[in-house]
């Protein structure tokens, strides 16, 4: 799984809450908090794939690129390596994919994941 690249024909909003109206047209992102809403989302598929070890064949495997997913949100802007977590990402793909719920909770954090 690659990072989503092109236009966003929609609204996209992550992370945190906001208060007021917002509007947005062709290609309109909205992004707040994107660090720690991935880190939220990554610990959360975290937790699925303990749930869903036996249907796994490399959840211990999985759970290493997650935690690597972890580490690159927590590095500080400039610092962090786009190959590590572009190949996090494509393994990931491949590891999920025996669960369909597990390999479609990824989207979301690809997508947050090229913001950073």
């Amino acid at each position: 799984m690659s990072l989503p690249q092109g236009d966003n024909h929609g609204v996209v909003i992550t992370g945190g809450t906001f208060t007021g109206s917002s509007i947005g047209g062709q290609g309109a992102v909205f992004h707040q908090g994107t660090a720690s809403s991935l880190r939220a989302l990554v610990e959360d598929l975290l937790d699925r794939v303990d749930e869903h070890e036996e249907s796994l064949p490399e959840a211990r495997h999985a759970r290493r690129d997650l935690r690597e997913l972890l580490s690159e949100a927590q590095t500080p802007p400039g610092g962090r390596d786009r190959e590590r977590i572009t190949a996090a990402l494509d393994r990931l793909a491949l590891r999920l994919a025996p669960v369909t719920a597990l390999a479609s909770a990824l989207a979301p954090i690809a997508e947050l994941a090229a913001l950073l």
